[in-house]
């Protein structure tokens, strides 16, 4: 369990989306190359080739992708939020909205009341936070 505290849980999000992803990328592509090293060996077959382009990736531990993971779907998190409310602001119904999203109008509205009092936390102006509650409109029917 010491290892569990050589990388601080902030340090993911410090870093931008391209570069959460280019490491959840490589993340993958270890994960890959581990899994057919097994194969291959269980095979019988020379492993040299692909345990060289193991080595040649940068490493990448389980703790910093599931942090990067994490951090990637709170981003994107906020971006649909932003989305829902520029589609609202637009004209759009909810039904529209949970169309677009392949969920029910409920579902869009529910995600979007439940991520308001989360954006006003970190929206430091008034007129943003009436700007989100607007968008909302009064309720799911419409």
């Amino acid at each position: 369990m010491s290892g569990d505290t050589e990388q601080s849980p902030q340090s993911a999000d410090t870093r931008g989306l391209d570069e959460l992803l280019a490491l959840l990328r490589v993340s993958d592509q270890r994960e890959l190359y581990e899994r057919e090293i097994e194969q291959t060996q269980q095979a019988g077959h020379s492993v040299a080739v692909l345990v060289k382009a193991l080595s040649d990736l940068p490493g990448v531990n389980g703790l910093e992708a599931l942090r990067a993971s994490r951090r990637v779907v709170e981003l994107l998190t906020g971006a649909r939020w932003h989305m829902i409310r520029q589609a609202r602001e637009e004209g759009s119904s909810w039904s529209q909205v949970g169309g677009a999203l392949g969920m029910s109008k409920q579902a869009a509205y529910d995600f979007y009341q439940r991520n308001l009092a989360q954006q006003d936390t970190v929206t430091t102006e008034t007129k943003d936070a009436a700007r989100s509650q607007a968008a909302q409109g009064t309720d799911a029917d419409n």
